[in-house]
C-alpha cells in the first residue's frame, strides 16, 4: 500500500480492508506502509485530513493485523531480562473519562494531537479551518492558533514552558523546522529538517538531510549524530530524554527494515535489543520515543507463506537494557514507563487502564492514535475517527482524563 493523496483519510483508506478477517491472508503489505506512513508522519507528522503519515498507522490502530487480543488484555512477551509477567495484565480499578476537544472558534470538529508536554498542560495539533491544516496549541484544554509558516504545517512536541517545536513545507519540496518561543515561531538552522522531539531543557532532535541530528537549543547549528560504520545509512532521531538521550531508527539497503538506536550523553551509540513479535524475532522494529528512561516504538513481523505483517509495540528499559512487547501500536510513553495506544495504558507491570470511546463510536470500528501521556499518567490524549463512515470519518482530538 503507498501513502494516498493528503485529502485522503483513514477511514476511505481502511474500507478495503475492513471486510477481510483479521486472521486471513492478507494482499496489503502493512509493515511496510507503517514504515513509509512514519517516515512521513516523522517528515511532517499529520498530513491531509486525518493525516497520510497518521492514516497508515489507524489502519493498523483500528485492529485489522494487531493480533488477536483484545485492546484491553495484550499478550505480554518478553526478551534480553525483561521482568514482565507471563500471566498477562491486571486490570486497574482507577478509571479514565474521555472529552472532545473544543475546536478554535468558527472551525468545524476536525482535529488531531501531534504531542504534549510532560504535564499534560500543552497538547499541541492542528485543526483545519476551511479543509487546510493549521498548528493549534491547547493550554489546560482550551484551543489557541498559532500559525506556522509554510505548506502542510505540523506540530509534534512541547515543553512544560510553553515551547513547541514541528515542521512544515517552506518549498515544492523543501522541509523546514521550526520552534514556536516566547509568542512566535523561529526556524531551527538547517537546510531539509525535520523538528521530531523536545526535551525540558529545549534540545530539540530529528533529522537533517535525512541524517538524525539535534540541536543543543533552539538557536544552536545542528549536530549530526553519528551512525554506524558503512555507506549508505540513513534515518532519523524521534525522541530526547530530559538527561539528554535520544532515540532513533536507522535504516540502510543492506538491512532488512529498520533498526533501533540509542544515543547516550557519554556519546556512546548502541542499536537497541531486538523485540518479539508474537514469539519472534521482530523483522523490522524502530523507536518512538523516549521519557524518564524508558522508551517506546512499533515492530513488525511477516509470518512466512501467510503473508500478514502482525505488529507489535516494544517497550525498553534503557537502564537494564531490557525489552518487553506489547500486541498492538501503543506509541507513546510516560517517565513511569506506561506505554498508551489501543484504548489502554499499560504500566510496566501489565497493569491496564482501559481508555473509553466518546458518545457514537463503536470499539470494533474506531480508529484510534494516542500521541501524549503525562508523567503522572493523569492525562492521555490522541484523536480518532470512525473506519465505517458513521462520523464522515472526521477525525476529532479527545483528551482522557485519568485518576493517578
Amino acid at each position: 500500500m503507498t501513502v494516498e493523496s493528503d485529502e485522503q483519510d483513514g477511514a476511505t483508506l481502511l474500507r478495503p480492508l475492513a471486510g477481510g478477517h483479521p486472521h486471513g491472508r492478507s494482499t496489503v503489505d502493512i509493515a511496510r506502509a507503517i514504515a513509509d506512513g512514519d517516515r512521513h508522519h516523522r517528515r511532517v507528522r499529520l498530513v491531509g485530513s486525518a493525516g497520510a503519515g497518521a492514516t497508515v498507522v489507524l489502519v493498523v490502530v483500528a485492529g485489522w493485523t494487531v493480533a488477536a487480543n483484545s485492546p484491553q488484555k495484550p499478550a505480554p512477551a518478553a526478551t534480553k531480562g525483561s521482568t514482565s509477567p507471563s500471566t498477562g495484565p491486571t486490570v486497574a480499578a482507577v478509571g479514565c473519562t474521555v472529552q472532545q476537544l473544543a475546536t478554535p472558534e468558527g472551525e468545524g470538529v476536525r482535529a488531531v494531537i501531534g504531542g504534549g508536554d510532560p504535564t499534560g498542560k500543552y497538547l499541541v495539533g492542528r485543526t483545519y479551518p476551511g479543509g487546510r491544516p493549521s498548528t493549534v496549541v491547547w493550554e489546560n484544554l482550551r484551543p489557541r492558533k498559532v500559525p506556522m509558516q509554510g505548506e502542510d504545517p505540523s506540530l509534534t512536541g512541547a515543553t512544560s514552558t510553553g515551547v513547541f517545536i514541528g515542521s512544515s513545507y517552506t518549498g515544492a519540496d523543501t522541509l523546514t523546522a521550526w520552534v514556536y518561543k516566547d509568542g512566535r515561531f523561529l526556524k531551527l538552522a538547517g537546510s531539509g529538517a525535520i523538528a521530531s522531539a523536545i526535551n525540558e531543557r529545549e534540545v530539540i532532535v530529528g533529522s537533517v538531510q535525512g541524517r538524525p541530528a539535534m540541536w543543543a537549543s533552539p538557536t544552536a547549528q545542528p549536530t549530526m549524530l553519528p551512525m554506524p560504520a558503512g555507506k549508505g545509512w540513513t534515518g532519523g532521531a524521534s525522541g530526547v530524554d530530559d538527561d539528554g538521550t535520544i532515540v532513533g531508527t536507522l535504516e540502510n539497503s543492506e538491512v532488512k527494515g529498520g533498526q533501533a538506536y540509542v544515543w547516550r550523553p557519554d556519546g556512546t551509540v548502541t542499536k537497541l535489543a531486538q523485540p518479539m513479535v508474537r514469539g519472534k524475532p521482530a523483522m523490522d522494529y524502530r523507536a518512538r520515543t523516549v521519557r524518564g528512561g524508558w522508551a517506546v516504538g512499533w515492530a513488525s513481523y511477516d509470518e512466512p507463506d501467510r503473508g500478514p505483517r502482525w505488529l507489535a509495540a516494544p517497550r525498553w528499559n534503557l537502564r537494564t537494557g531490557a525489552v518487553d512487547s506489547t500486541d498492538g501500536v501503543f506509541t507513546t510513553i510516560n517517565a513511569q514507563g506506561r506505554i498508551a495506544g489501543q484504548l489502554a495504558v499499560i504500566a510496566p507491570d501489565r497493569t491496564t487502564v482501559a481508555l473509553p470511546l466518546p458518545s457514537g463510536f463503536d470499539a470494533k470500528s474506531a480508529m484510534v492514535m494516542t500521541e501524549a501521556i503525562s508523567d503522572d499518567g493523569t492525562v492521555v490524549a490522541g484523536y480518532l475517527n470512525d473506519r465505517n463512515g458513521s462520523l464522515d470519518a472526521q477525525p476529532i482530538a479527545v483528551v482522557w482524563k485519568c485518576g493517578s
